[in-house]
């Protein structure tokens, strides 16, 4: 990635500008980053995760590092502003430092040292929390008859998402002597018991005292993979983003451990793939030798986590991906089943799918949200007739004003239901070509790119059209 050598890199709170002579402020995009020599790169190193959080320093950090380290190789000039994030402001010196840039010895001191006090902050605060949080849940929650000990439990479904709950529901809708455990903190909405429900007053204590003790070894472990990951200085700057997550993990770890304790022969069933939450599921059936099942809810990363995926076995959603994850990771739990991945997507199941409706639809997703502007407007440049379903993270009023006269389709099963289904990269595209759908990944975007054909081994489907400019995607429709 290239940098005009007459404007500065300039990081702010919203992210890297490009300082122009002028003193006007644009946007500098990562896309071109993300070449094959950079995902490479990023395959290549011998990170070995002690922490629950190892896949997630990884992926949200270590790859910001390098972003950081691309765009700054090019540069002449780099400065940030006062009011960027401290972590972000740790992360632009470590990465000026590894382009070979100078950087003022009392400005790393200065930003060590705030970087220490906000971690003994964040420290004392993640602590007292995780040691009152259960406090809270147990006048929250009540305790649930089905979460006593059961010899006869066959099967646990651990449900975080309302996308890992549509994977499992017709699992668990076959399975007849299981109990499905949701993590409602965040207010989810979906059938099952609250996990949080084996929270009653005889052991109040014991699991306060349990999740503080979990806490702080979490934070111990924090410290040496964001020391080996990222540097000393980034890995105290970690901390404040991580103070709620860390002590809703905790709490979660010491209920997950009375689960398992009132469960001795089940079998666990878990979406979540490559998360903290991900890698604690895995080490906890791991210590007590049960078996954990991965029916993930999202598409499986090329990447080469510190920390692995989840489970003793891991069911993908296409032959290619299980292939490419086993040769990753120098192992043989992925596997691909047809009828596993039909029941994911509940092909053959439901007759709402089978009368396709002609339209075109685009998913969009909340990632880059230009690159689907770009797209839309494309699209209905050409005459088109494009409808959009959007992601449940991004905001109607958004696309309402930009694209008043594109209707917008709030049903996913509505959607899904489209004669061609166009998307960047999602598991849209798999499960429409699943259902016989024409499928398109719309892939005009460098880092998009680069993600399908590098990085999601699934969407290297044959079933799946791909489509790398705007004329490739009109001539498909």
């Amino acid at each position: 990635m290239t940098v005009d050598r007459n404007e500065c890199v300039f990081l702010t709170r919203s992210g890297l500008k490009r300082l122009e002579a002028t003193g006007v402020l644009e946007s500098i995009p990562t896309d071109s980053c993300y070449t094959e020599d950079f995902i490479d790169r990023l395959n290549d190193h011998d990170f070995s995760g002690m922490s629950d959080y190892s896949n997630e320093i990884f992926f949200y950090h270590y790859v910001r590092l390098l972003e950081f380290s691309e765009v700054l190789k090019s540069s002449a000039c780099s400065r940030f502003s006062l009011f960027a994030r401290v972590l972000d402001k740790n992360l632009f010196i470590r990465a000026k430092a590894e382009a070979g840039k100078q950087v003022s010895l009392i400005i790393r001191m200065l930003t060590t040292l705030l970087s220490f006090f906000v971690f003994i902050f964040s420290v004392i605060s993640i602590v007292l929390l995780s040691f009152l949080l259960p406090f809270y849940l147990v006048r929250r929650k009540e305790s649930d008859i089905t979460l006593e000990f059961d010899v006869n439990r066959k099967v646990v479904f651990l449900i975080r998402s309302k996308a890992a709950y549509q994977k499992c529901r017709l699992s668990i809708e076959r399975e007849i002597s299981a109990v499905t455990l949701v993590d409602n903190f965040g207010g989810l909405n979906v059938p099952g018991v609250s996990i949080y429900s084996v929270v009653c007053w005889k052991n109040i204590f014991k699991i306060s005292l349990m999740s503080a003790f979990h806490a702080l070894r979490d934070i111990k472990n924090i410290l040496k993979d964001g020391r080996v990951m990222l540097g000393r200085s980034c890995a105290l700057a970690l901390f404040p983003g991580y103070l709620k997550r860390i002590a809703h993990k905790a709490v979660y770890e010491s209920c997950l451990d009375e689960v398992v304790r009132l469960s001795p022969r089940a079998v666990f069933y878990t979406g979540d793939k490559d998360d903290r939450f991900a890698l604690l599921q895995t080490k906890v059936c791991h210590r007590e030798k049960k078996e954990l099942v991965c029916l993930p809810h999202g598409l499986e990363y090329g990447f080469r986590f510190p920390g692995g995926l989840a489970g003793t076995t891991f069911y993908c959603f296409t032959p290619e991906a299980a292939s490419f994850l086993n040769r990753l990771y120098h192992e043989d739990k992925f596997l691909y089943v047809g009828s596993v991945v039909d029941s994911m997507y509940g092909v053959g199941g439901e007759s709402k799918f089978a009368k396709l409706v002609e339209r075109v639809c685009f998913f969009t997703e909340p990632r880059n949200p230009e690159v689907n502007y770009r797209i839309i407007e494309e699209l209905t440049g050409r005459n088109v007739s494009v409808s959009i379903k959007l992601h449940p993270l991004e905001t109607a009023s958004n696309y309402k004003n930009r694209f008043p006269n594109v209707e917008q389709i709030e049903d996913l099963d509505e959607a899904m239901r489209s004669s061609v289904c166009i998307a960047r990269k999602s598991t849209v595209l798999l499960e429409s070509s699943r259902r016989g759908v024409k499928a398109i990944a719309a892939l005009v975007n460098d880092k998009d790119r680069a993600y399908v054909m590098k990085i999601f081994p699934s969407l290297c489907s044959e079933n799946i059209f791909k489509a790398f400019t705007f004329d490739e995607l009109q001539e498909l429709l």
